[in-house]
């Protein structure tokens, strides 16, 4: 059995951390006493910290100081802009309410005048109205007498469709005689067509017959000059020479008469064939002088 009243009460832990506590404190020393030349030599390097010290602090208030001045010189500047603008916006603003005003006025102005023109046009608006109103009773009357017209036009028109009829059958024979001018109107103008075709060429013929006549004039004063020479001929004595040359001249021109053109038909040339045939009768007698020149001249 436990006996408490036994128990010692003098070895009892305590209940506070031990880590609290600094197991081994520290000594208490003597304080040793310094002499008086090192408590000087002490004290004048402290004053010496403390003067070195306020130099950056005095600095820094100079520093401070000149912000703060030009700090003022800008909100002074901030400022007079502000008033500046504050000033231009109440011209601005003076200006837009003056144009608003004769805005307003000429507005106003308008709303009279166009109030005055509805109230002149709604007058003139009535008055159309009625004369409308007048102008549709008349076109109603104008129906009904229409409607009556027509009515006693319906009797007249059996009578109007047959005279139509008859003219429809006249119209017709009309049409047949017509068709029949306008087949012979076609006829005749082919006949015409081919009378002036025949008329170019009949032109063209005669243009062609002129040119052979001047040639012919032309083979004739040629002719004309053979029949002299061949009489010069015959007054000279030797002229075998000459003989010959006129004998090509001859063969010449009779093959320039043979090689013409043969007259078109159709075309009156009786003219031109009597003078052609005068020619060839020509150069044949001139033929028959040559052949008894060179005859008499072979002889002799």
């Amino acid at each position: 059995m436990r006996n408490d009243a036994h128990d010692e009460l003098d070895n009892i832990p305590s209940l506070t951390a031990g880590r609290d506590r600094d197991p081994y404190p520290a000594p208490e020393l003597e304080p040793i006493g310094k002499s008086t030349s090192q408590a000087a030599d002490d004290a004048r390097p402290r004053q010496k910290r403390r003067a070195a010290s306020t130099a950056p602090l005095w600095f820094l208030i100079l520093v401070l100081f000149g912000l703060l001045i030009a700090l003022g010189w800008w909100g002074l500047q901030q400022v007079s802009r502000l008033e500046a603008q504050l000033v231009a916006t109440q011209e601005s603003f003076a200006r837009i309410s003056e144009d608003a005003t004769g805005r307003l006025q000429d507005i106003s102005g308008k709303i009279v005048a166009t109030e005055s023109s509805v109230t002149t046009e709604g007058e003139a608006l009535k008055l159309r109205i009625k004369q409308l109103e007048k102008q549709a009773l008349d076109l109603a009357e104008q129906q009904r007498a229409i409607t009556t017209q027509q009515q006693s036009l319906t009797g007249k028109q059996g009578n109007q469709d047959k005279r139509l009829d008859e003219q429809g059958g006249q119209i017709e024979r009309i049409a047949t005689d017509v068709r029949e001018h306008q087949s012979a109107a076609a006829t005749l103008a082919d006949t015409v067509k081919k009378v002036a075709s025949d008329q170019a060429a009949l032109t063209s013929s005669m243009s062609a017959l002129k040119g052979s006549v001047d040639e012919l004039g032309k083979l004739s004063g040629r002719i004309d000059g053979l029949s002299k020479d061949v009489a010069a001929l015959k007054q000279r004595g030797d002229a075998s020479q000459a003989i010959s040359r006129l004998e090509q001249d001859v063969l010449i021109l009779r093959s320039e008469l043979d090689n013409r053109p043969a007259a078109t038909p159709g075309v009156v040339t009786s003219e031109f064939d009597a003078f052609r045939a005068q020619m060839t009768r020509n150069i044949n007698t001139l033929q028959g002088q040559i052949a008894n020149l060179q005859q008499q001249i072979d002889q002799r």
